[in-house]
């Protein structure tokens, strides 16, 4: 599971899952460039990585994409390891979505990540065992009330990682994503479980009987960005205990 040596840009990374992957890449010894909105918290993680580097940026913004990538060469020497992971989730039902909820989520989701692994890509080619790892949603296989926007969002993501496998894999690139059940400590998650009962109409239906945690999505990220998964390409882990068994 060694990343000595490793360069991984980690966005949404200034606290929950993002955080925690952050922290399981530096562990493993990679340089990690935390990239998100909240400067405060960003430093702070930052700083506590052995090797780490803020970066402020609104990832809807193209030039954002310019910044994240260019300070990482400039500290680190090159770029290993992408993981996009910054998302939002605008909750209700397909009928009462406005545009701005869909331009919001969309944005972010999917026209974000597209443009900053477009950027990415002659790094990662260049440094000849490029991986890019996206966290996307079981929602992408297992609709939820209220999710129309986001799941679609995400189902476009796991639409690019089998699409970008094919395309860079010649290249050395490796591209997987990771898809999350309920996270208990991911604060996406926190709205839907305040609105309903876990224990009954969530847990029994998950044969693990518990929900997944930021530190399971971040072990699952490491493994993909690691040596261990070398064979691996254009790949989504359905990370959801069993609930789609």
């Amino acid at each position: 599971m060694t990343l000595e040596g490793k360069t991984a840009v980690v966005t949404g990374a200034t606290g929950g899952i993002g955080e925690a992957i952050a922290r399981a890449l530096a562990a493993a010894g990679a340089n990690v460039t935390v990239v998100g909105r909240r400067k405060d918290l960003g430093e702070a993680v930052a700083a506590s990585l052995p090797r780490g580097l803020f970066v402020a940026a609104d990832l809807t913004g193209r030039d954002s994409h310019r910044v994240v990538l260019e300070s990482t060469v400039d500290t680190f020497g090159g770029l290993d390891i992408l993981v996009n992971n910054a998302a939002v989730l605008v909750g209700g039902p397909a009928l009462h979505a406005t545009e701005d909820d869909f331009d919001r989520v969309v944005g972010l989701n999917y026209r974000a990540a597209f443009f900053l692994t477009q950027a990415a890509l002659p790094l990662l080619i260049a440094a000849g065992d490029g991986r890019i790892v996206n966290v996307s949603s079981i929602g992408t296989v297992k609709a939820f009330w209220g999710g129309a926007v986001y799941n679609s969002s995400k189902a476009a993501l796991d639409n690019l990682t089998r699409t970008w496998a094919l395309e860079h894999g010649p290249d050395g690139v490796r591209v997987n994503a990771v898809n999350p059940g309920m996270v208990l400590d991911g604060p996406m998650s926190f709205g839907r479980q305040a609105s309903i009962d876990v224990a009954t109409e969530v847990l029994p239906q998950i044969p693990a009987r518990r929900l997944a945690t930021a530190a399971d999505v971040a072990g699952a990220v490491l493994f993909l960005a690691g040596p261990g998964s070398a064979y691996l390409n254009g790949v989504t882990i359905a990370l959801d205990g069993g609930l789609t068994a």
